[in-house]
């Protein structure tokens, strides 16, 4: 059995205990603010084409924003009420759909409260085409930011339209494999998957073929590849990606971004410092 001296112990360091945390709370919050929530979703930047040097015109990646902008138009500026019971989500501020969408609780929140227009969950791939600034045709790109339903599913699609000899870049996707199917014309496919792959003669493996009208090829999540059309008639495919925020990286650029001594080692140092600012000139912006 305890004494009385025990107990009295035992109190004096409950006491003390228990105030403990009362002074930390205090330090924490004069001294820890929350981070808030700012900026706007960030989509797959459009990817920009180098002309070709064997090839007539290069095409260029563009994608809508209609739906950020209608979004941010739309979006509440005043304070947010408080909820009002259980399941009644506060009304974000300023945010875009694809922000509201990644914040709602559930799937059907995001839904009832961000996606009310049935005219949320279509994309008109038509309508989003610039008709530019690449002259050898265009690549529309539906991703979670251009179109905001797709947040969550993590597919995502580009739509190809190469004129006559149109020549899409070398690039990558950073976050996703594609499914390439051409619906109309032909392209020359190829692509280089990553060290180790290689021919007979042990140098890197490229893989080439003539996809035909109503065939598909695979691109692996950050192989190198590519499309020409090599013929005098427009071409059309579609692409499936697996992720709505896909991302692309033209090769071409992001190499001759690299520090001038970066380049030229990686060259061998085989090209000269002016060579390497006119090669810079010649791709496109």
């Amino acid at each position: 059995m305890f004494n009385f001296g025990t107990i009295a112990a035992i109190l004096a360091f409950s006491s003390i205990a228990s105030a403990a945390p009362a002074n930390r709370r205090e330090e924490w919050t004069t001294s820890y603010t929350t981070p808030s929530i700012s900026g706007t979703a960030t989509g797959w930047v459009p990817h920009e084409t180098s002309p070709a040097s064997s090839h007539s015109a290069s095409l260029s990646y563009i994608q809508s924003t209609s739906s950020t902008e209608e979004a941010a138009a739309s979006a509440t500026t005043g304070n947010a009420p408080a909820p009002t019971g259980a399941g009644s989500p506060a009304t974000p501020t300023g945010l875009s759909k694809v922000q509201q969408i990644l914040l709602s609780d559930t799937r059907v929140d995001a839904i009832n409260n961000v996606l009310k227009d049935d005219a949320d969950f279509v994309f008109d791939f038509n309508k989003a085409r610039k008709f530019g600034p690449g002259e050898g045709g265009e690549v529309v790109t539906a991703n979670r930011k251009a179109f905001p339903a797709l947040t969550g599913t993590g597919i995502g699609m580009a739509v190809g339209f190469l004129g006559p000899c149109g020549f899409n870049t070398p690039h990558v996707h950073n976050r996703a494999t594609e499914l390439l199917i051409v619906t109309k014309g032909k392209v020359v496919s190829e692509m280089v998957v990553e060290n180790g792959v290689e021919n007979a003669d042990k140098k890197p493996r490229d893989i080439m073929n003539t996809i035909e009208e109503l065939q598909a090829t695979p691109y692996f999540m950050g192989a190198l590849h590519t499309q020409f059309n090599p013929t005098c008639d427009d071409v059309v495919f579609i692409a499936p990606l697996s992720s709505e925020d896909f991302g692309a990286n033209t090769i071409a650029q992001a190499y001759f971004s690299l520090e001038d001594d970066t380049i030229r080692a990686a060259a061998g140092n085989h090209i000269d410092g002016a060579d390497v600012d006119k090669f810079r000139g010649i791709l496109s912006t």
